[in-house]
């Protein structure tokens, strides 16, 4: 114990790299390893944001913006709700639940946890990552999963788990990651927001790397620093080294410790490869053949140290094993698989993703054969691939999509527009539903040739996608079987997109919150009316231009079922009473921060019979009373937020959640 405080204490005096500097968004350090040869330990904060799927913030604000992130931490350690941070627009259960929700189109896709939101992140320095901190200061335990890019476009797992449910304390999140033998500065996080009770909010993101590779020397740490790094911890700590010992920071001024001691004695634990030699691997023929492949074989030296271990203690057994299997196969047996008639193993593959049909393609020319049928590829979600998604996997599945109806591209960017292009006239002709989300390629042209050969589409989703502009989004006006549009952070215009409601009279869901301040929601709204009568959802999240004419001409749409006018409203009079007494089919009514609602407006809601999720945070005339009523009448009821709703006093709350317990009941509560 003693030998354990005196390690400690020196660490203490240790000259520490300035991990919490709120100024320096990047620092060096330098580091011997041998009497010629150096490391720079580099400690830097995020520089630029490439990509995301959805902010909180609006386009033109500051406010729970995805740029938040960018820079050293402004709010940690404290804990609670901030603007200053970067939050996305969904958490829990509850929009999975909404008349709007996407249905996917090929689940057995999905690895256990699904990806719902990525920020892609730069860094000034490209480096080998060896520790990426995530800064969580409300509601943390969303993220998944880290990605790197390496200086060839292709993405790397660093670290992948599931969601967490942990204190609502602020976190230095530092997950262990996996070894990387390439220099990255691209991160991509990606968050699954199911288990969160409200919205994640992230202050920032360090990313600590070094400029030459380096490995522990002790192979009990199997080529691993973080294996090292944990090692060093239980040392420095006496705690039981343990896999997540990096993912809560109770003490966070002790968070770097073991990185600290890693540097004073980096030439007593670790050996170094140097650049050159590393970017000679990557360069040569043989990673160049291996092509995607090069993302499932270990990184550089241990698959080196492997495969060597393979040829010189385990060949043997190996080709002993694949005999007496062989031998067993030739005995004949009621189980053979093979011997089952076409109709069934079809039944089955209908129910395999997408890599295990490839891999049946693999196992002979019967496989092969059935493995590409037609009918298997009438539905593809190519979303959680999207980091192998490119023009060879698109030149791969074009001929088996004959049939394709149902398409998500999602996320996807390592191909080109004619190369998308070149697929849609081989497999789109069909195609009744397509997710282009988050497509950064997606431009004028593939507007144009979606016009041109997807006639039937009856879904197309296009949010995020920068690149359209209006003569882009006018050959839209060509279709006219649209019923689910999502334009989300879009720069479509009100002509346009009247155009295309006129043309789309099936319209029954339409997505256009986050788009440019010109959009004139009110016109919009009252082509809804004239010519989308089945409309179910509009989403109108700070679009800021939506007034009581717009709300009059939306209680005409009586089949809807979910309103979103967050941060949207002005001067809307007696209109929302007419259309909540209207519209008596409303499942999902967002009203967050509607200024001007009167109390005669919130008693309309009780009129609701049907509702389940209500949104009310910011509402000032909001009162005990009128909650109450609305508990009573709304007898499906599921969820609430009273979030900054001054007239209701947290003693009420806490009443309501033990009377109301299949309700759940969202208030802010923060501590600073």
């Amino acid at each position: 114990m003693a030998a354990q405080e005196v390690i400690f204490k020196n660490m203490l005096s240790l000259p520490q790299l300035p991990l919490y500097s709120d100024n320096d968004s990047q620092h060096v350090e330098r580091v011997s390893i041998g009497k010629e040869n150096h490391v720079d330990f580099v400690q830097q904060f995020v520089k630029n944001v490439r990509s995301f799927s959805s902010q909180y913030g609006g386009n033109s604000s500051i406010s729970y913006a995805a740029t938040n992130i960018i820079g050293p931490f402004s709010q940690f350690p404290n804990y609670g709700d901030f603007a200053q941070t970067f939050a996305m627009r969904t958490y829990g259960p509850w929009w999975d639940k909404a008349p709007s929700r996407s249905i996917d189109y090929m689940p057995q896709n999905n690895t256990d946890v699904v990806s719902q939101d990525y920020i892609d992140i730069e860094y000034h320095e490209a480096v080998y990552p060896v520790r990426v901190s995530i800064y969580e200061v409300y509601n943390p335990g969303s993220v998944i999963r880290i990605w790197a890019e390496d200086f060839k476009g292709r993405w790397f797992l660093l670290w992948n788990g599931p969601p967490q449910i942990v204190p609502l304390k602020s976190r230095i999140f530092s997950p262990p990651l996996q070894s990387c033998d390439f220099k990255t500065k691209l991160l991509r996080l990606e968050f699954n927001h199911s288990l969160l009770d409200y919205y994640t909010e992230i202050d920032a993101v360090m990313l600590i790397g070094t400029s030459e590779l380096i490995f522990p020397k002790d192979p009990v740490h199997n080529q691993s620093l973080t294996n090292l790094l944990i090692s060093i911890n239980c040392d420095l700590f006496e705690t039981p080294c343990r896999e997540d010992i990096h993912n809560l920071t109770p003490n966070y001024k002790n968070a770097h410790l073991d990185i600290i001691h890693l540097k004073k004695t980096l030439i007593e634990h670790c050996i170094m490869c140097k650049s050159d030699v590393v970017a000679n691997f990557h360069d040569s023929n043989l990673v160049s053949r291996l092509g995607s492949l090069y993302y499932y074989v270990p990184p550089l030296k241990e698959g080196s140290d492997s495969m060597q271990r393979f040829l010189s203690e385990e060949l043997s057994k190996f080709m002993k094993d694949v005999k007496d299997s062989s031998d067993e196969f030739k005995k004949p047996s009621r189980y053979n698989f093979s011997a089952l008639p076409d109709e069934i193993i079809m039944r089955i593959l209908r129910n395999l993703d997408l890599k295990s049909l490839c891999r049946m393609s693999r196992v002979n020319k019967h496989f092969n054969n059935l493995a590409q049928d037609h009918l298997l590829y009438t539905s593809l979600n190519l979303k959680p691939y999207w980091y192998v998604i490119n023009t060879k996997a698109l030149y791969y599945l074009a001929p088996r999509c004959k049939y394709l109806r149902r398409l998500d591209l999602s996320w996807c960017d390592k191909f080109s527009v004619p190369e998308l292009e070149n697929f849609l006239v081989i497999c789109g002709s069909l195609l009744t539903h397509l997710r282009l989300n988050c497509c950064s390629c997606v431009d004028n042209n593939t507007m144009l040739k979606i016009s041109r050969i997807c006639k039937n589409l009856k879904e197309l989703g296009l949010r995020n996608c920068d690149l359209i502009k209006e003569k882009g989004f006018s050959y839209l006006e060509n279709l006219e079987f649209l019923e689910h549009l999502d334009l989300y952070r879009t720069h479509i215009n009100t002509q346009t997109l009247c155009k295309i409601l006129r043309r789309n009279i099936r319209m029954r869901h339409l997505r256009i919150g986050g788009t440019d301040k010109s959009l004139n929601v009110d016109e919009v709204a009252m082509e809804l009316r004239n010519s989308c009568p089945d409309l179910e959802s509009i989403d109108l999240w700070k679009t800021h231009t939506l007034t009581s004419q717009g709300i009059d001409a939306l209680a005409d749409c009586e089949n809807l079922r979910e309103v979103d006018f967050g941060w949207c409203t002005t001067g809307h009079g007696d209109s929302f009473r007419r259309l909540f007494s209207s519209c008596q089919h409303l499942e999902k009514v967002f009203l967050i921060s509607v200024r001007g609602l009167t109390e005669r407006d919130l008693r309309a809601l009780t009129l609701c019979k049907n509702l389940k999720q209500l949104d009310l945070l910011g509402t000032l005339s909001l009162t005990a009373e009128i909650c109450h009523a609305i508990f009573v009448n709304c007898p499906k009821l599921e969820m609430i937020d009273l979030s900054f709703c001054d007239n209701i006093a947290d003693c009420s709350i806490q009443q309501w959640q033990q009377i109301y317990t299949h309700i759940a009941i969202k208030r802010v509560y923060s501590e600073r």
